[in-house]
């Protein structure tokens, strides 16, 4: 689709052959991913900056239509079926899409972030006809331990059904995919500018988080920076559940009267259900909620990491040279 264009440093629609509801502000930087890497962390930081403004909620909008990355976009509960088409319904889509930017002001730098951008074959292409001077952050994380992660916040979010070697072998390829980084990385420096990107390792952004805000403040010229020590930065604070046996059953049990995503598509309304079902949802969320606890996961199995180090580090060899920065010196898969 055709680019808007930048208005005083921002992306304003003003063109007459946008709707008068698709015009306003469009994001000038895009968190992408990768998923588990502290995104969350980096979002709810940079949202307590009076300058910067953020909504609440990864929107999806340039990978809406993926069914690998985004299943519940097209696959409801109790027999919903969806369709999700970017390049065809992309006025509908767009008219959505900028309601989420509506409320910030004129003086703000405007973003959005989305786990699943970093991974989407579709999204690079699509966020530069659209926005095409727009910044773009990417954080990375060990991929043996991003993928553990992952698998742990299917876990408690009800998506995964059994334990974590049978999802690798047998479950979503996503948490194979959110870890090859490389392909991924190479796609976006292949669409934009190497200056409209930033790379920051997980591991980086723990050891020293003051400073990495600092120079994500710089690269977005923003003039003040933020004193990271005032915020509660964990937004999504670990929890772990007593018995994964029980979790594991009650998100086979209850996986088909959730749908978390329906309110949110554009022309979609949440999945219908039964008072017979919204009791049965009601007892499992219940019991959900009350099997999970603070703490962390246990180790993987050394067979499993080891495995995993040989596959990630082949899939991402040589992502040193084409990021500014160095993964081979905090990943051991590499």
């Amino acid at each position: 689709m055709e680019c808007i264009a930048k208005k005083q440093g921002r992306y304003v629609v003003t063109s007459e052959k946008y709707s008068a509801d698709q015009m306003g502000t469009y994001p000038d930087f895009i968190i992408g991913g990768a998923m588990k890497s502290a995104t969350s962390s980096l979002h709810t930081i940079l949202a307590t900056h009076d300058r910067i403004f953020i909504p609440e909620t990864e929107i999806h909008f340039f990978s809406i239509d993926d069914p690998i990355h985004h299943p519940p976009f097209f696959f409801g509960p109790k027999g919903v079926r969806r369709y999700q088409d970017y390049e065809r319904d992309f006025d509908r889509n767009l008219t959505w899409y900028q309601k989420f930017f509506a409320p910030a002001r004129d003086e703000q730098v405007v973003g959005e972030d989305s786990t699943v951008y970093l991974a989407s074959p579709e999204a690079p292409a699509r966020i530069r006809n659209f926005l095409p001077d727009v910044k773009l952050i990417f954080l990375l994380r060990n991929p043996v331990d991003r993928t553990y992660s992952h698998y742990w916040h299917r876990v408690r979010k009800g998506y995964a059904t059994h334990r974590f070697e049978h999802e690798l072998q047998h479950g979503p390829t996503t948490l194979h995919l959110r870890s090859l980084y490389k392909p991924q990385l190479q796609r976006y420096y292949e669409t934009f500018s190497r200056e409209q990107i930033k790379v920051i390792l997980f591991e980086q952004f723990i050891e020293n988080t003051q400073k990495v805000v600092d120079d994500v403040c710089a690269f977005l010229d923003v003039p003040m920076s933020i004193e990271v020590a005032d915020v509660n930065d964990h937004a999504n604070s670990s929890k772990v559940p007593r018995w994964l046996r029980l979790q594991l059953w009650l998100n086979r049990r209850s996986r088909s009267l959730s749908d978390r995503y329906g309110s949110h598509l554009p022309g979609e309304s949440s999945a219908q259900f039964s008072a017979r079902d919204r009791f049965r949802r009601k007892i499992y969320s219940r019991l959900k909620r009350w099997n999970l606890k603070s703490g962390s996961y246990p180790p993987m199995n050394p067979e499993t990491r080891q495995h995993l180090s040989q596959i990630y580090g082949q899939k991402n060899r040589g992502l040193g040279k084409i990021i500014d920065a160095n993964p081979e010196g905090h990943w051991d898969c590499l």
